[in-house]
């Protein structure tokens, strides 16, 4: 598995500073390759995600990765998947693209 390098951070919420973003939790592991937690609950009480449709466009731009098939009936929960579905190529560009759009609704919340 190729190692891959992310740097990317969603800045804090201006009005709760202590309050910033994330649609992921990383949690490697030796062994089984560690898993990712995509944390909709929590993104359900943070603006823009407190709105489901948002939520459940992240949920389908997750399950376009090959080997990831996450029910919408988890947007209200921490489901996970593990990491060495990013052995793919294709993943890892998905996923890139997924984060970017994140990032891009989180900073419109701010001029909206």
């Amino acid at each position: 598995m190729a190692i891959v390098a992310v740097r990317w951070a969603v800045r804090a919420d201006p009005i709760a500073p202590d309050r910033g973003t994330w649609p992921l939790t990383l949690y490697p592991s030796t062994g089984r390759g560690g898993t990712a937690e995509v944390v909709f609950q929590h993104l359900a009480a943070r603006e823009p995600f407190t709105d489901r449709a948002l939520r459940v466009e992240l949920l389908r731009r997750l399950n376009e990765l090959e080997g990831l098939d996450i029910p919408e009936g988890k947007l209200e929960l921490r489901p996970s998947f593990r990491l060495s579905v990013l052995e793919k190529d294709r993943n890892r560009e998905l996923l890139t693209e997924t984060l970017t759009w994140f990032r891009d609704r989180w900073e419109k919340r701010e001029t909206a």
